[in-house]
């Protein structure tokens, strides 16, 4: 806090030396140091508590409105709910309007709930954040591992224990597919990519790992666990953890009163799903009882946590784990990720198939803010709405020396991705493309960004903060966000998706023009009434090119499946005819270079083969180079 400001609000000497004296003793210097929090009558941005929900009213505006289905906010200050209120409608085509009673699913918020559970059994002597999580799980869990360095519970806090994200398995359409979480995590295991502790991709299997953990632990079911230890201590009684919500049937029946809708709100018709690895997103409640948890994690002064022994346990969860490389910069604290508004805060936000949510907290001031939304990928109020209350950062002036923004130019993949398998396609789809602006400001795929320090860089319009690694020539190695890093791509990597479409391309023109050009041919013969029998060699052509057409739209199916988290097992037929098609090509291949010398067809026919033979070769290389068969 600005002692300037401090003075001012409290004259009285006394008063403002317990003012300080307050600050000083939260259990959170690292947080202090930079920004500090607002006035006690103030959130974060300035605006006075008595004003914020009138400021939060306006907001809301008639031409927001029109995108928004239902929207539920909850603030809490001084260990307290000042603010609960929702908005809009829960389901649009039957005009049910939200009330503070509506339910919304938490998604990743629900990570909050792994690492205060771990916390709490830290705190019993139960786990040891730093110890290798093989000890607390049965001999041979993993499967997958590539690398022998020890995996801890702070890898899996900080999401940087290796793994490679997945795009399939995570949800069950029905009920009684949803297997217990041990099964659920043999089934969803990824494939370890990066050496533990190396690079932060943040991961929802490591946090349901951990949740797993517990329940090994406590010798209790996760949810149970959480039921008990957490919901049961804070009396959140509108809230359920069950992957199949069976431990609150009232939240259950709520959850069907609301829809879901995509970010313009149209109707997400399949908008339920059950997730199997529920640690990492499967909690679904009112603001109002989430608000109860924020709460517990801010007690005022001179009070305790509900949910821990000692305060001093919330401390060290609250404190950062990681910073960011080659600074001191806080980056996670335990699971929270660190954002810079007019304060430092510690916030998680969270999406599912239809909904979206954001919780933030600011604990020197003991101020936090909730916002929930059944639209899914949202953010006029997960991001605006909480950059209007929580403001955004305004640096220091820097005088030293700072690099060229030209310097960090280029094309960026995020580390959170499949890395080898199918999947790895859809990254590159998304890829972070950096273009200089002047020698300060650069482009993120159009949204600007400022350099206040050297190769750190914020937001211009909203909150967030970027920054570069550099190795030791001073060549950009990394660019580094609070939930993931990103690595460059040079050459034909940074290429990659438009070489491929062109190819794709060329592929299936080969194969149309092959078999127009066997349609026209067969015509001519049926008109000259020539009878004459395929070859063996005309069949394989013909198949070829057929199946090379089919073999498109094979794969189109399976994007669009997996895109809608269609499970492993179902997508498998696509990967095998894949697989099926590529044997096809190679034994067409060997067949055009043994026979196409001695064959007595006409140059035209050659042609064609070579032609259904270079769309083969095309295809072949896609499926190979974009693991299409695994």
């Amino acid at each position: 806090m600005n002692l300037k400001r401090m003075f001012a609000l409290f004259k009285p000497p006394v008063i403002c030396l317990t003012a300080i004296l307050l600050l000083l003793s939260a259990g959170f210097p690292a947080y202090a140091a930079e920004g500090g929090g607002p006035a006690n009558d103030e959130s974060p941005s300035g605006i006075r508590l008595s004003a914020l929900e009138a400021v939060i009213d306006s907001y809301i505006t008639p031409a927001r409105m029109v995108t928004t289905a239902a929207l539920s906010v909850a603030v809490v200050n001084n260990g307290e709910t000042i603010i609960n209120k929702a908005y809009g409608l829960a389901d649009v085509e039957h005009n049910v309007p939200a009330d503070t009673d509506t339910v919304f699913e938490w998604g990743s918020v629900t990570k909050l709930l792994v690492w205060t559970s771990v916390m709490q059994l830290v705190e019993q002597g139960k786990l040891d954040l730093r110890t290798d999580i093989r000890e607390y799980l049965p001999e041979g869990f993993f499967k997958n591992l590539k690398y022998d360095e020890p995996i801890t519970l702070l890898n899996l806090m900080n999401h940087n224990a290796g793994w490679q994200d997945r795009y399939t398995g995570l949800y069950y359409s029905q009920e009684e597919e949803v297997p217990d979480l041990a099964e659920a995590l043999r089934i969803f295991e990824p494939r370890q990519v990066y050496k533990p502790g190396t690079i932060v991709a943040y991961s929802n299997y490591g946090a349901a790992l951990a949740g797993y953990i517990v329940e090994q632990q406590s010798g209790q079911p996760f949810y149970t666990y959480v039921r008990e230890y957490i919901f049961g201590v804070l009396g959140m009684n509108a809230t359920s953890f069950h992957p199949t919500m069976q431990d609150n049937p009232a939240v259950a029946a709520a959850r069907d009163k609301v829809q879901g809708y995509t970010a313009d709100r149209k109707l997400i018709k399949k908008n339920r799903a059950y997730m199997g690895i529920y640690p990492a997103g499967g909690a679904l409640g009112t603001s109002a009882d989430a608000a109860k948890f924020m709460a517990a994690l801010m007690p005022p002064a001179g009070s305790k946590s509900p949910l821990f022994q000692s305060n001093a346990t919330l401390e060290q969860m609250l404190m950062p784990s990681l910073a960011y490389e080659g600074t001191n910069v806080p980056r996670i604290a335990h699971g929270f990720f660190v954002n810079q508004h007019a304060v430092r805060t510690l916030e998680h936000g969270g999406n599912t198939l239809a909904f979206s949510s954001s919780f933030v907290i600011d604990p020197v001031s003991g101020f936090g803010m909730i916002v929930m939304v059944n639209q899914q990928n949202e953010g006029q109020y997960c991001v605006g709405l909480v950059d209007r209350v929580f403001g955004t950062y305004t640096a220091e002036a820097y005088t030293g020396e700072m690099p060229d923004s030209s310097e960090v130019e280029g094309t960026y993949i995020r580390a959170r991705r499949v890395v080898q398998g199918f999947g790895k396609m859809f990254e590159y789809l998304n890829l972070a493309e950096l273009k200089a602006v002047n020698k300060r400001v650069y482009n993120w795929n159009g949204v600007p960004s400022n350099q206040y320090a050297p190769d750190a860089y914020a937001k211009i319009y909203s909150s967030g903060s970027e920054y570069f690694v550099r190795d030791n020539q001073g060549k950009v190695v990394m660019l580094s966000t609070p939930y993931s890093d990103y690595l460059p791509l040079t050459g034909f990597a940074a290429h990659s998706t438009g070489i491929s479409l062109i190819v794709l391309g060329l592929g299936a023109a080969l194969s149309i023009i092959a078999l127009v050009i066997d349609v026209i041919s067969w015509i001519i013969r049926r008109f000259k009434n020539v009878k004459k029998p395929l070859s063996g060699i005309d069949k394989y052509h013909l198949g070829v090119s057929l199946t090379g057409l089919l073999i498109v739209l094979n794969n189109v199916v399976m994007i669009n499946r997996s895109l809608n988290y269609t499970s492993y097992a179902l997508l498998r037929v696509h990967l095998i005819f894949n697989m099926l098609y590529v044997l096809l090509a190679a034994g067409y291949i060997v067949m055009l270079l043994l026979r196409l010398r001695r064959s007595n067809s006409k140059r035209m026919r050659k042609v064609m083969y070579v032609l259904s033979g270079l769309s083969a070769v095309l295809f072949s290389a896609l499926i190979i180079g974009w693991d299409l068969y695994f």
